[in-house]
């Protein structure tokens, strides 16, 4: 069973604070150090070491090599009698699942794919450096105040090796955020469940859209292909 750390423990020379996330993986503390600066811990829960701690390297890895502002910098490991992690880089901002959840904020369209847009940038920066996220979801992106957006936990982040890690699962995951995103303006009706595609007041060019990056009608097989038709799509939301 994990052991969490409580408040004011010291982890290295950081102080914990609280709390802020668990998944499957890990647990995420916000903590600061000496001058007061926050940072992320991040715990990884034993019966994940255990099993697969060959494919912790991975996210040590990826973090390390990704030098941009779009992604949190791995700043070290950790370790003390029973537990032990990395610490990254905190990232002030919302959470989108928070933003939905929480906000019930309503994203118009040209917000949903102005976000796309950021989205496929990040993916196209993680290709560049033959990555695969593998987990773009709403409570693994931040918003920044400046509109920015950054992507967050790496636990399940792949090299690319073009047979079980490939880049259309990030394809797949960037039309499942959009469409949660398009239900955030949804109104309930009295009729039965629909798919999406029939729920959602969507243009002929949309619904083309998201169902190939879901691979329902298609696929895209490369990035520009969805550069392209998102450009097209922005200009007639």
């Amino acid at each position: 069973m994990d052991r969490y750390y409580k408040r004011n423990e010291i982890v290295n020379e950081y102080s914990i604070i609280k709390r802020i996330g668990e998944g499957r993986y890990g647990i995420a503390y916000l903590a600061i150090n000496d001058k007061k600066e926050k940072y992320v811990i991040k715990q990884l829960k034993k019966d994940t070491i255990e099993k697969t701690r060959e494919k912790l390297f991975y996210e040590e890895h990826i973090l390390r090599n990704l030098n941009d502002y779009k992604f949190p910098k791995f700043i070290s490991k950790f370790k003390d009698d029973d537990r032990e992690g990395y610490i990254l880089e905190y990232i002030e901002g919302k959470v989108f699942e928070d933003l939905l959840v929480a906000d019930r904020y309503e994203f118009s369209k040209p917000e949903i794919y102005e976000i796309g847009s950021q989205l496929l940038e990040i993916i196209e920066i993680l290709q560049n450096n033959n990555v695969v996220h593998r987990d773009i979801r709403l409570p693994n992106v931040i918003i920044r105040e400046n509109k920015e957006l950054v992507l967050i936990d790496f636990g399940l982040a792949r090299i690319i090796d073009n047979d079980r890690y490939v880049k259309m699962i990030d394809y797949w995951f960037l039309g499942d955020f959009l469409i949660h995103l398009h239900y955030s303006s949804y109104k309930e009706t009295d009729l039965p469940e629909r798919p999406w595609y029939e729920e959602l007041d969507l243009k002929l060019e949309e619904e083309i859209f998201l169902k190939k990056l879901m691979g329902i009608d298609g696929s895209y097989q490369n990035i520009e292909d969805i550069k392209n038709q998102l450009k097209k799509i922005k200009n007639i939301v």
